[in-house]
């Protein structure tokens, strides 16, 4: 009856969490797609933050924020005159479903702004002539065009939140835990490997079937997107769209970018907050692992995801085998928690121990598929053409490697690097489980100092986290628009 429990939770607040990232999502998608306005242009400039800004990040934005002691409720408390907190969130079920939701938005956001503003207007002309209402122009044209990317978007969203770890360990409330959670309890806390081993199981089917539904939708928005190479024209929003925007950039800020500002600014106006941490005896070599870790993970990320798009383009150019599709999206129905726990229990069989390179190689196998798919973009938007004159001018394979596909696949190759190492980076999951002998990584260091409520310090090592990870993104954001300049 409790393994029922947990797994009806575990599937419950993942549904709610994406229903909420679905609905902002959405809404934002449309200001960001067919509005003018500034709201707009800060909406795009936050759309990788679920990839770059890891969820330790976001846990301790909350509890700065939203906590007894907390920014808003103390500025409430001054307000009204109250001698307590009047808004709770943190350790309860409505708050995994806020962070959840708010945190990972911009995912849904991105892929449904992507394509619809690259929807055709002739379409909606046409229709419009035949008398068409608004309603009926969006229903039966837009939204047809937009289901693919949505249902996608919202099925990463449902992994994101079916595997979050740190948000549920640190929010959950008494009684209530995840899938994801018991597996770590059980097999490094009471050591009950057998229920850890049936945890992740359940866990790892489960999440099977929610990669299958996505790489379905993946492979069907391909076809079916329809859309133009040229950006639709933006209008300017009207009094109902300007009060909406307001209302929605309300919560946004509220729930979402308050919070992760929170971080740097407790950590700024707090006396000696980096001192502290740049002189503590951990810093520099936790820094160190970490740079070296997401530098490793990265390139072995990107190196297979290469080959590998390399490889189903020649044996599978017109896409017809389904596991060839299916198959580079399986690592994200594996969780960090459940790789580590079998890395674990695999190093222990052959008596040897964890250490960097291996967590590396756990992090590569991770989040290749993001890296696959950056490559995969640039792959499907070079003509099959190309391979044939490739293959006329030479036959072999390394010559048309170097010569043709390694040029047309930098702005790919930039962005799978870009998006590996800042995943990398802000991982705390896998070196917690892999507990590597003397050596931890700036999130692991910043979880430990959380963890003993040094939230100051934490706040400061958090915010080197959040300035490595948003500076790398921006490095590989400008070397892509500098790569499309050259080939115009």
């Amino acid at each position: 009856m409790v393994f029922t429990k947990i797994i009806a939770f575990s599937i419950f607040q993942a549904l709610l969490s994406t229903l909420v990232a679905v609905i902002l999502g959405f809404a934002s998608a449309y200001y960001v797609a067919k509005k003018k306005s500034l709201f707009a242009d800060i909406l795009v400039s936050f759309s990788a933050v679920p990839l770059c800004v890891p969820p330790l990040l976001v846990a301790l934005g909350y509890v700065l924020f939203f906590g007894n002691n907390g920014s808003f409720n103390r500025f409430l408390m001054a307000v009204f005159n109250l001698q307590e907190a009047p808004f709770s969130i943190l350790y309860s079920f409505s708050g995994i479903i806020i962070a959840h939701g708010f945190y990972n938005f911009p995912i849904v956001m991105k892929a449904v702004a992507d394509v619809w503003q690259r929807l055709p207007e002739e379409e909606e002309w046409a229709a419009s002539l035949l008398g068409a209402s608004r309603f009926r122009l969006f229903k039966t044209i837009s939204f047809a065009h937009l289901r693919s990317p949505l249902a996608s978007a919202a099925s990463i969203v449902f992994l994101y939140c079916f595997f979050s770890f740190i948000i549920v360990l640190l929010f959950g409330p008494i009684g209530l835990t995840t899938l994801e959670v018991e597996v770590y309890r059980a097999s490094r806390l009471s050591l009950d490997f057998s229920k850890a081993a049936f945890f992740a199981l359940i866990e790892t089917i489960i999440a099977l079937a929610i990669v299958y539904f996505y790489s379905s939708f993946e492979k069907s928005g391909l076809r079916s997107q329809g859309t133009s190479a040229v950006l639709r024209e933006k209008t300017k929003m009207g009094l109902s769209s300007r009060f909406f925007s307001i209302v929605l950039f309300g919560l946004i800020s509220i729930f979402f970018l308050f919070p992760l500002f929170s971080i740097p600014i407790k950590a700024v106006f707090t006396k000696a907050a980096f001192k502290t941490v740049f002189f503590h005896k951990s810093f520099l070599p936790a820094l160190g692992a970490s740079l070296q870790s997401a530098s490793i993970s990265a390139l072995l990320a990107t190196s297979f995801a290469f080959v590998y798009a390399l490889y189903i383009r020649i044996k599978d150019p017109l896409k017809k085998n389904r596991f060839f599709r299916f198959f580079p999206f399986i690592p994200m129905a594996i969780s960090s928690v459940v790789l580590g726990f079998i890395i674990t229990n695999l190093l222990f069989a052959l008596r040897l121990q964890a250490n960097l390179f291996i967590l590396s190689l756990c992090q590569a196998f991770l989040f290749w598929p993001f890296a696959f798919r950056q490559i995969q973009f640039s792959l499907d938007a070079i003509p099959q053409a190309i391979d044939e004159v490739a293959l006329i001018l030479s036959p072999s394979l390394l010559y048309r490697i170097l010569k043709i596909y390694l040029p047309l696949l930098k702005t790919g190759l930039v962005s799978a690097l870009s998006f590996s190492f800042a995943m990398s980076l802000g991982d705390a999951s896998l070196p917690l489980l892999l507990a590597i002998p003397n050596i931890q990584t700036l999130s692991l260091f910043t979880y430990r100092l959380a963890g003993s409520y040094r939230f100051a310090e934490a706040c400061a090592s958090g915010s080197i986290i959040l300035v490595l990870s948003v500076f790398v993104f921006y490095i590989g954001e400008r070397q892509k628009k500098n790569l499309k300049r050259e080939k115009k």
